[in-house]
C-alpha cells in the first residue's frame, strides 16, 4: 500500500514560456520570419502565449534596437495588464535578434485591412484635438473617409486602431480622454500625424524634470469636514500595470486644529511614517494619493499582488503611537478605488 505520493511540481506559466522561448522558440520564430512565413508558427506561438493567460494578444514586428520585437499585450484589458507586465519583467535581456514589449508601439502610415472591408490607410485619417488640463486628458474626434461605408461597430474598431497606431497603446490609454467617431468631416480637423506631437507636448506639462508624474492638490468638504488630498497625475493604471492591488492605510491622529487637520508637528510625524512605509515596498508598490480629514489620513498604495507587499505594509505600521491604524486590501487592476480623486 502506497503511503506517500509524489507531488507534482507546479510550473509557473510565465517561466514555462521563457524556458521554451530560450530553448527553441526564439530561433523557430526568427527562422519563420526569415522565410517570410510567419504564419507557419502563429499557432505554436499562440499556444504558448495562451498558456500564460487566455486574454493575452501577441504580435511580431521590427525592433527598435534588435532585428525583431515580440509584443505580448493585454489588448486594453486592465484586468490582464499585470500578467503582461510580469511576462515582460521576466524576459531575458534583449539581444541583436529579439527585444520585447507588453504594449503596442506606434506604427503610423500603415493600411488596416479587415476581411470583406475596404482598406483603411491610416494617413487618410483626420482628427479634432481638445486638450483638457483639468482632466489631464486630450479629447479627440476621429474622421476617416471609409467610415461612410462601414457599420458603427467597425467605425469604432477602426477609430481605436488608428489611435493606437498613431500614439502607441501606452500613450493612448494614458492621455486620450473622450473619443468620438466622426462620420462627417467637421471643421477644424487636422491630419492624424499631428496628434502624436500634440499629445507628447501635453504630457510633458504633467511630467517633472526627472521623468516622474506631477502631483495635484485637492481641497473640499465632506459632511462639513475639511478634506485635503494630493494625487499623482494622471491616475491611469496602464502606467504601472503590475501594481494591481489597492492597499488603503488609514492612520488615526489627534487633530491639532479646529478644522480636523494635523498641526505642523503631527504632519511631520505622519510624513515620516509615510516615508517609512514607502521605503519598505521598493518597486513592489507605489504611493499614488493620500487624503486627510477629521483626524484620519488615508494613504492609497498600489502594490504588486503577486508579492508580499500588503503584509510588508501591515508590519511596517506597527508601533504608531498616536491612533489606530487600519489596512484594507482589494484587487483593483483598473485603479477604480481612486476614481473619486479625478484623473
Amino acid at each position: 500500500m502506497r503511503i506517500f505520493k509524489r507531488r507534482r511540481s507546479v510550473v509557473d506559466p510565465i517561466a514555462g514560456f521563457w524556458t521554451w522561448w530560450e530553448e527553441t522558440g526564439a530561433q523557430l520564430v526568427a527562422d519563420a520570419i526569415a522565410r517570410k512565413e510567419p504564419g507557419s508558427i502563429s499557432g505554436m506561438l499562440a499556444e504558448h502565449v495562451n498558456a500564460i493567460h487566455g486574454g493575452l494578444d501577441w504580435e511580431l514586428g521590427p525592433g527598435l534596437h534588435a532585428e525583431h520585437t515580440l509584443v505580448v499585450t493585454a489588448a486594453g484589458d486592465p484586468a490582464t495588464r499585470a500578467v503582461a507586465r510580469r511576462w515582460l519583467r521576466s524576459a531575458p535581456p534583449s539581444d541583436h535578434l529579439w527585444e520585447y514589449a507588453d504594449l503596442r508601439r506606434p506604427s503610423p502610415e500603415v493600411t488596416i485591412q479587415f476581411e470583406g472591408m475596404p482598406p483603411v490607410a491610416s494617413d487618410d485619417a483626420l482628427v479634432t484635438i481638445e486638450p483638457d488640463e483639468r482632466a489631464a486628458a486630450v479629447h479627440v474626434g476621429v474622421h476617416h473617409p471609409v467610415f461612410a461605408q462601414v457599420s458603427e461597430d467597425v467605425q469604432r474598431r477602426i477609430t481605436f486602431l488608428l489611435l493606437d497606431l498613431s500614439l502607441g497603446e501606452e500613450m493612448t490609454e494614458t492621455w486620450i480622454g473622450a473619443v468620438e467617431t466622426l462620420v462627417e468631416r467637421p471643421a477644424g480637423t487636422v491630419p492624424i500625424s499631428e496628434l502624436l506631437p500634440t499629445v507628447a507636448a501635453f504630457a510633458a506639462a504633467f511630467t517633472t524634470e526627472d521623468g516622474n508624474p506631477t502631483w495635484r492638490l485637492l481641497e473640499g468638504f465632506v459632511d462639513g469636514q475639511r478634506l485635503i488630498a494630493t494625487t499623482e497625475v494622471p491616475l491611469r493604471s496602464i502606467r504601472l500595470p503590475h501594481l494591481d492591488t489597492h492597499v488603503g492605510v488609514t492612520i488615526g491622529y489627534p487633530a491639532g486644529r479646529e478644522d480636523g487637520l494635523p498641526d505642523a508637528e503631527m504632519l511631520d510625524q505622519l510624513r515620516n511614517l509615510e516615508d517609512h512605509l514607502t521605503s519598505r515596498l521598493g518597486d513592489s508598490g507605489r504611493l499614488l494619493a493620500h487624503e486627510t480629514i477629521a483626524g484620519a489620513r488615508t494613504l492609497h498604495y498600489y502594490v504588486d499582488g503577486s508579492t508580499p507587499a500588503p503584509a510588508q505594509l501591515e508590519a511596517a505600521t506597527s508601533g504608531w503611537p498616536h491612533g489606530e491604524v487600519t489596512l484594507t486590501t482589494a484587487r483593483d487592476p483598473g485603479w477604480q478605488n481612486l476614481s473619486h480623486l479625478g484623473s
